[in-house]
């Protein structure tokens, strides 16, 4: 059954911003234009900049309400979003969030379009229909979703846009996969998630801070989310090689008893999957006793998160 949209609902626009307090301020300006039938706020968190941080100035020019958590360190913009989320899960006032970047790749004209698919649903997430990075980067994008799909079983399409009612705020605020890769944290949450095509807009200004080495780790960390899963498949895996060594290498004993093997070459034959099946049976043994036991994370996850925040400068509502 549908849900009734609430005009009065208060919703949080959550963006982490590294250095890039330009691109922040236009962002402010461009939601102030916005006429949703909801009230939002704004709740940045500055990563740690060093440089052109992120000014609370910007919210009040734009006539807006919000606040920025001042981080005491750099810690990437996935455990940035949590830090967010977790300052709007805090309070009850607020109906949902809106994760977005600040940059203008993620369009505050579509925000209206998550929201009005929110109404159904716990969770709606932009499926980009059209991308405007190079080749290079799309081919990349390709792969990490292959290699996604066959170490989890699981199908990744989306990012950190999105929009996230009362109840995903709170269920997201529990999981600890959240400070690693927000996306995977929400197919792992299994809230009733909605999909909608939203091209990529263009960024407001400069380029991307994100590496290939960066890209590359965002990537491990949404696969770390299903680590359960890949340490099982890992397992299995190895256990299948090590069985196939074991039959092989009585096939090789039989063809040498049977005369057809030319001399050296059981030795060789043998030595090959003994060390095959040795390795294999180690990395079975390690991956089911690492799915078994698992990696244990603080319990307090939200006083975690909260130590990470210094300072807080709050602009209308967001007092």
């Amino acid at each position: 059954m549908s849900r009734a949209r609430d005009d009065s609902a208060i919703w949080a626009i959550v963006t982490p911003v590294f250095e890039d307090g330009a691109s922040f301020a236009r962002l402010c300006r461009d939601l102030s234009r916005l006429d949703l039938g909801a009230r939002l706020e704004i709740v940045a968190v500055d990563d740690g900049s060093s440089v052109d941080p992120p000014a609370a100035a910007s919210i009040a020019e734009a006539g807006l309400a919000g606040r920025i958590l001042r981080l005491k360190r750099n810690v990437g913009h996935q455990m940035a979003i949590c830090a967010g989320l977790h300052r709007v899960a805090a309070e009850p006032r607020f109906s949902g969030a809106v994760v977005m970047d600040c940059d203008g790749e993620d369009r505050p004209e579509d925000i209206r379009r998550l929201l009005e698919a929110a109404v159904d649903c716990n969770a709606v997430v932009a499926l980009r229909r059209r991308r405007t990075e190079r080749f290079s980067s799309r081919f990349c994008y390709g792969l990490y979703r292959l290699f996604f799909g066959l170490l989890t079983g699981r199908r990744i399409r989306f990012g950190n846009f999105c929009a996230i009612d009362r109840r995903g705020l709170e269920r997201l605020a529990a999981m600890h996969e959240t400070r690693l890769h927000l996306a995977a944290a929400l197919i792992k949450s299994r809230l009733r998630r909605t999909e909608i095509p939203i091209d990529r807009g263009k960024r407001y200004a400069g380029r991307s801070r994100m590496n290939f080495s960066g890209l590359a780790l965002h990537g491990i960390r949404a696969i770390a989310v299903f680590d359960d899963a890949v340490l099982t498949r890992m397992g299995l895996v190895c256990v299948g090689a090590a069985s196939f060594s074991v039959v092989a290498l009585a096939i090789a004993v039989g063809l040498k008893l049977a005369g057809e093997a030319t001399p050296g070459w059981l030795t060789i034959v043998t030595g090959f999957l003994v060390l095959a099946f040795l390795q294999t049976a180690a990395l079975s043994l390690v991956a089911l006793l690492m799915n078994g036991f698992g990696f244990r994370y603080p319990s307090e996850i939200g006083a975690n998160v909260a130590s990470l925040v210094s300072e807080v400068e709050a602009v209308g509502g967001g007092a």
